[in-house]
């Protein structure tokens, strides 16, 4: 009864979701692919279906393979994503022979023409992904389910506490739950998730083997600011303009969190200082920026590992966050503001291990960047507290793979 009541709403929404959709450029851009995205034709063998639904999952996602195909026998994959940024991502990044596909929208004909006569190996589903019919289409193909780096957040936990029971039975159908804590494992267990099937792992954000590369960015002083929001213009600018006053042969990385927002800093740091687009700085020999305005997608990581001090967006204004730990991964010193609701867990772990700092307001975070800047025995504690944290949680990667890799057999032997 519950597929019925599910999928009539479904497609009673549909047409609204489509009018919304089309003056949503981000939505818009890859509508008819959604719609019309088939494996028909993909060798699916033996493949494992990871679905990343964006950029913060898709960098996982892309870990996740990594470490596959280097401990496990599983080298073929295929992933979906919501978003045209972390499918751009992806393609750049992966291998060639793995596909990277829209996700299909979640009615059962899409899904059905999606899923064709598919063979994967697993569906792994990066954090919390819930879609009813893409999780039963799976299921009655024998493929098993596994949501990994489970998380739900503070506020969709009161949204998915009012359906519990409807949720009960989507995840019957969903055979394991990787999740990154206790709280959040409880929080599955909590709308429906039965709790011998949930285990906790760890969170694999943490997971990384890249290094910075030896750019010429680091012979100087580097500052970054990544993932900044649009509420948080206002805040953040003005202290980047006293920064750069104050430390003058310091060069700044400004990555908006949203590239249409590259623009409106440019125009607004051009009235003081000379900006380049980090499109063009990257190629760019004779060097003069005194500012750079990120506007590309994937090469914020590296440029947390050139840098002193980076501050993390999404966090002075009420988003909920970004990803605390990415500075940590070289031994950057993180700040970053009191509104981190998504990713309290890893805050407070920077926080004990003292290797960050939370700021409120934008003169505390000016401050608080000169302090670190300006105490070389500071900024080395703070880096190695923020090493020993990734080193410390590493483990949970190959948790995560065991569980993945145990669920597979389990399946295969029908106990599942």
């Amino acid at each position: 009864m519950w597929k019925i009541g599910y999928n009539v709403l479904v497609n009673l929404v549909l047409p609204v979701f489509i009018l919304y959709a089309l003056t949503q450029r981000k939505i818009r851009k890859n509508l008819i692919e959604r719609f019309f995205v088939t494996t028909r034709g993909t060798n699916t063998r033996d493949t494992v279906w990871i679905h990343a639904a964006s950029v913060g999952e898709a960098i996982i996602a892309e870990n996740l393979i990594g470490y596959m195909r280097e401990h496990t026998e599983l080298h073929r994959f295929l992933v979906t994503t919501n978003t045209y940024y972390a499918k751009d991502l992806l393609r750049a990044r992966l291998d060639r022979d793995v596909p990277v596909l829209s996700l299909p929208f979640d009615l059962n004909y899409v899904v059905n023409r999606f899923m064709a006569d598919s063979t994967f190996k697993a569906l792994i589903i990066v954090e919390t992904e819930i879609w009813p019919n893409l999780i039963r289409q799976a299921q009655k193909r024998k493929i098993p389910v596994v949501i990994v780096n489970g998380r739900i957040s503070d506020s969709t936990i009161k949204v998915y506490g009012k359906f519990s029971s409807f949720l009960r039975h989507v995840f019957a159908d969903v055979d394991r739950v990787a999740a990154q804590s206790g709280e959040h494992m409880d929080r599955f267990v909590s709308i429906g998730m039965d709790p011998g099937k949930t285990i906790t792992t760890g969170n694999i954000k943490y997971y990384r083997t890249m290094q910075a590369r030896d750019d010429r960015t680091t012979t100087g002083n580097v500052l970054t600011f990544g993932s900044i929001k649009e509420k948080e213009l206002a805040i953040v600018l003005p202290v980047i303009c006293d920064l750069k006053t104050a430390f003058p042969d310091t060069l700044m990385f400004v990555a908006p969190r949203d590239l249409h927002l590259a623009t409106a800093i440019e125009r607004e740091l051009s009235k003081s200082f000379n900006v380049m687009r980090y499109s063009v700085f990257r190629n760019e020999a004779d060097i003069r920026a005194e500012i750079v305005v990120v506007d590309t997608v994937g090469d914020l990581v590296n440029l947390y590992g050139m840098s002193k001090a980076a501050f993390v967006g999404g966090s002075l204004a009420p988003y909920g966050g970004q990803n605390i730990l990415e500075p940590l991964l070289f031994g950057t010193p993180v700040i970053f503001g009191p509104y981190v609701e998504n990713f309290r867990d890893a805050a407070d772990l920077v926080l004990q291990n003292k290797a960050g700092i939370m700021v409120n307001t934008g003169e505390e975070l000016g401050d608080a960047i000169r302090k670190i800047v300006g105490d070389e025995d500071l900024r080395q504690q703070m880096g190695d507290a923020g090493r020993l944290i990734i080193e410390n949680q590493s483990e949970a990667m190959a948790k995560t793979v065991n569980v993945i890799m145990e669920t597979i057999a389990e399946k295969r032997r029908g106990k599942g």
